[in-house]
C-alpha cells in the first residue's frame, strides 16, 4: 500500500494554507500504522509552537534496494521542495539517519531536543524503564531526559537490588517505534517516549499510569509492576502485527488529520 500525506497548514489569519512552510513534521509510516494517534496529539503540539508546521508523512525508505531508494528520495524532494523546503522536524532514529546520510540538502530537527526546547512534557509519569536504544543512538540522550522530567527512572543494573526475574518485567523505552514494536514482538513490554508524553497508544494500555493529583516524586525507586492484558487489551496488540489492521489505521488517521486540521472529509 502506497501512501502520503503532504500538507501546508492553514494559516488562521488568511483562511489559506501556508505558501511557504518554514517547518515540517515527519512522524513516518510506522509510527502512523502502529499508533495513529500519537501522530494527531504530536502535530496538534507542534502547532501551537510553530503554526507554519506541514505534515510529511511519508515514507523515507524503499527497502535495500539502491536503485529504489535512489527514486523514492527524488521524490520525497520534489514533495519538499513544493513545501518551501522546510526545516524537517524528525521523530525516527532511523530516519534521522536515513535523512542525514541520503538527503543533505534537507535540514533536519531532532523531535525530542524540539520538545524539550519548548518545555513540552507529559503529567508524571513515576514508573521504571529501561532505555532499549544503545547511548550511540541519535536520540537516547533526549530521551532519556524527556522520561525523566516527567519523573520516570531509568533502570541501572550496576546501582540496583532489583532481581534479574524482576528486572525483565521492566518496560523498555524508545524513540524508535519499529525497536518498539520489534520488541513487543518478542514479548517484552516496550514504550515509546511519546506515549509517556501523550498518553499510551492502544497497544500498551495495560502500562497506562494513574496518580492522584497531590502525587509527589519519592527518592526511592518505584517497584516493578505486575501487570496483565485484558482481552481487549491482547487483541490491540495482535492488531499491532496483522497488516490489514495496520493499513487501515493509515486509512483512519489520513481521514482525522484532514478533518481536524483542513476541515475535509475522505
Amino acid at each position: 500500500m502506497e501512501f502520503s500525506l503532504v500538507r501546508a497548514p492553514i494559516d488562521q489569519s488568511t483562511g489559506k494554507p501556508f505558501e511557504k512552510c518554514d517547518y515540517a513534521l515527519f512522524p513516518g509510516l510506522s509510527l502512523a500504522k502502529s499508533e495513529p494517534e500519537l501522530i494527531v496529539l504530536l502535530y496538534d503540539s507542534i502547532l501551537h509552537q510553530h503554526a507554519d508546521t506541514a505534515m510529511f508523512l511519508y515514507k523515507a525508505r524503499d527497502g535495500a534496494d539502491p536503485l529504489l531508494n535512489r527514486k523514492w528520495q527524488q521524490r520525497l524532494l520534489t514533495e519538499w521542495r513544493k513545501l518551501g523546503k522546510p526545516a524537517v522536524i524528525i521523530v525516527s532514529p532511523e530516519d534521522m539517519h536515513f535523512f542525514r546520510g541520503c538527503l543533505g540538502e534537507i535540514k533536519t530537527i531532532s523531535l525530542y531536543d524540539e520538545l524539550l526546547a519548548h518545555g513540552i512534557s507529559g503529567g508524571c509519569s513515576r514508573e521504571l524503564y529501561r532505555i532499549a536504544e544503545p547511548e550511540t543512538y541519535s536520540f537516547a540522550k533526549a530521551v532519556r531526559e524527556l522520561a525523566e522530567s516527567m519523573g520516570a527512572v531509568i533502570y541501572d543494573p550496576e546501582n540496583s537490588d532489583i532481581s534479574s526475574d524482576d528486572a525483565e518485567r521492566i518496560p523498555y523505552l524508545t524513540s524508535s517505534i519499529d525497536m518498539r514494536n520489534e520488541l513487543k514482538s518478542q514479548g517484552h513490554d516496550a514504550v515509546h517516549i511519546l506515549e509517556l508524553i501523550y498518553g499510551m497508544g492502544k497497544s500498551n494500555e495495560h502500562l497506562a499510569h494513574t496518580h492522584s493529583e497531590d502525587h509527589e516524586h519519592s527518592h526511592e525507586a518505584p517497584k516493578v509492576r505486575d501487570v496483565s492484558m485484558t482481552e481487549k487489551q491482547r487483541a490491540a496488540q495482535a492488531a499491532l502485527f496483522d497488516n490489514a489492521a495496520r493499513n487501515q489505521n493509515l486509512i483512519e488517521l489520513e481521514q482525522t488529520l484532514l478533518s481536524l486540521f483542513w476541515g475535509e472529509s475522505v
